[in-house]
């Protein structure tokens, strides 16, 4: 038999959150996004994830070997 280490993604909810000044919601969120997007945040900026409600990132369908699949698998 061989043996084998195997990593599934997990999906944990967790919140980005910053505060933002703009005139309306829909300007708050482009912010928002865009900081995002650009790394433009730090640790503090992220909630705490919620461990007790995650999830399995992965469905016995995906293809175990596509990067970005969320499985790994190593024969070790």
């Amino acid at each position: 038999m061989k043996k084998y280490r195997v990593s599934l993604a997990l999906k944990v909810p967790a919140n980005f959150e910053t505060e933002i000044e703009a005139g309306t919601k829909k300007q708050a969120l482009e912010i928002a996004l865009k900081r995002y997007s650009n790394g433009d945040f730090d640790e503090t900026n992220i909630s705490d994830a919620d461990w007790a409600n995650a999830e399995l990132g992965i469905s016995e369908s995906d293809n175990i070997d596509a990067l970005g699949s969320g499985i790994f698998i190593e024969e070790i």
